[in-house]
């Protein structure tokens, strides 16, 4: 003997069974192949506004990173999308629809109550859309400084020179500094001593950065020759010549390293001075002997 409900299952199987079969599959095909079709049109699009830009190689590096990141977006959307219109679809076949109407009441006053979940959430959409920095870019922003690992519609997560993982709420970034954007500058402040023949020092850095330039390691990651810039500063110990360049943005920190080490040997075997600070003696313990 069989229940009204059983029956009204059984009916409603046989009339709808294969469409809601048909729509799950639909729905779980379109879900798996959203993130690769999303990847190949955004790196289509934007590789091809790469090519018309003064340097190509940068410009796609840039929407590669670009790219990245508007995947991430586009894809969960899109996700977000195929989910809901299965709901609905399964929620009209089923005759549920006014339990809609209950949840659209029950997620206006969740709305009313998080007023700051929302504006990360309208922020996170703002900062992916103007794009001011992308995954892979390193940044300065709500007091940390570190590598986007991942730019969320609520939060951006970033990565510091320690390893440590900071997540910031995008509704609190009012201020964003890219460091990576196209091109990294890499800075070296070195010291000579004071009467330093300043000519003489401005010669040698022009030859170490040539050489820098023209080594095969490292030609094609220099953006810009090695040169003097300034002095910015007198101290104690002597004067300080500040030397800087452009250079790719993954070789931020390997390239100061390298100028610095070079810099310094070339000194070294011209003779100019770089002054260190004196040690202050250390007296032995009491009841040492000598």
């Amino acid at each position: 003997m069989t229940t009204p409900e059983l029956d009204e299952l059984t009916g409603f199987l046989q009339q709808h069974g294969i469409g809601v079969l048909v729509l799950l599959i639909l729905a779980f095909v379109s879900f798996r192949l959203v993130r690769p079709v999303v990847h190949r049109v955004l790196v289509r699009i934007l590789e091809r506004r790469a090519a018309t830009g003064a340097d190509a190689e940068l410009d796609a590096a840039e929407a590669a990173k670009r790219a990245a990141t508007l995947e991430d977006l586009i894809s969960t959307m899109l996700r977000l999308t195929v989910i809901l219109v299965t709901l609905l679809v399964l929620l009209t076949w089923f005759n549920l629809l006014p339990v809609i109407a209950g949840l659209g009441v029950l997620l206006a006053a969740i709305t009313l109550a998080g007023q700051s979940i929302v504006l990360d959430y309208l922020m996170g959409f703002l900062i992916v859309l103007e794009g001011p920095y992308n995954k892979g870019d390193w940044i300065q922003v709500g007091g940390v400084e570190g590598e986007v690992e991942e730019i969320g519609l609520r939060r951006t997560t970033v990565r510091d020179t320690t390893g440590t993982v900071h997540s910031v709420s995008n509704g609190m970034i009012r201020l964003s500094s890219n460091l990576t954007r196209v091109f990294a500058r890499m800075q070296v402040d070195m010291t000579v001593a004071f009467g330093t023949d300043l000519e003489v020092v401005n010669r040698i850095v022009d030859e170490v950065g040539a050489a820098m330039a023209a080594d095969p390691e490292w030609k094609d990651r220099l953006l810009e020759t090695p040169s003097l810039t300034r002095v910015p500063a007198l101290g104690d110990l002597g004067i300080t010549v500040r030397v800087a360049g452009k250079v790719r943005p993954a070789d931020r920190w390997t390239a100061p390293s390298e100028l610095r080490k070079r810099l310094i040997a070339a000194f070294q075997a011209n003779g100019v001075e770089i002054p260190v600070r004196a040690q202050a003696a250390v007296s032995p313990p009491a009841g040492a002997t000598s």
